[in-house]
């Protein structure tokens, strides 16, 4: 319930971002089309904001193969090509996590539509203060008829880093679009019984979708 409750939340905020941003963005190019002095050339300035959706898809290793993320970054433009950032977000592991990054983007052009290369890196707070995760001791191999164990842990959160590529299509000088494929790994830890610490990777291919404004 609660996580169906955040989605709808982001989901209400995506949908009033984009209203608001397609208002702004018609009130601009209108008052661009009276005042030709005041066209722009759709580039990025100062500090702005990047807010995505996306899914971290291509793993078995747990019970979502396709878990939901969010996550809104403040960027500032040090350059044409260059900008940097931080930001959070939210995902849907086993767990809920808030993952707190870093961002560093180089944009190929300094134009209205260009490719750009990326790494994210930063930690993943856990929301959870108990989880049931799969125990398996290298013992228990030897007997036949095996089944996995699950013990109620605390989770810690983890590291994570996340290169990438994407593309990004300006509207006009304070809206755009950039959608993006990134590869993202992702350390988790927890405690479990008798002071075991329990550590669990994974990989999953990362694809966004979201929109640039001022």
């Amino acid at each position: 319930m609660i996580k169906q409750t955040l989605f709808l939340f982001f989901a209400l905020i995506m949908s009033f971002t984009i209203a608001q941003a397609q208002t702004n963005t018609e009130l601009t190019l209108s008052t661009q089309a009276n005042n030709p002095e005041l066209q722009t050339d759709f580039m990025l300035t100062g500090v702005y904001n990047i807010t995505t959706l996306g899914v971290l898809s291509g793993s078995s290793q747990n019970r979502q193969s396709a878990p939901f993320s969010f996550q809104s970054l403040m960027m500032y433009q040090l350059d044409p090509n260059i900008a940097l950032g931080i930001g959070m977000g939210i995902e849907f592991l086993e767990e809920t996590y808030l993952p707190i990054v870093g961002d560093f983007r180089y944009y190929m052009r300094g134009s209205r539509f260009s490719p750009f290369v990326f790494v994210q890196s930063g930690y993943s707070l856990p929301t959870d203060k108990t989880a049931n995760e799969n125990i398996v001791y290298d013992y228990y191999s030897i007997w036949p008829g095996y089944y996995p164990q699950y013990e109620e842990v605390k989770p810690l959160g983890g590291f994570m880093i996340n290169p990438g590529f994407g593309i990004r299509h300006m509207f006009h000088s304070d809206f755009g679009m950039e959608i993006s494929f990134s590869y993202r790994h992702q350390n988790l830890n927890y405690d479990a019984a008798s002071n075991t610490r329990i550590e669990a990777d994974y990989n999953r291919l990362n694809i966004r979708i979201g929109i640039l404004f001022h």
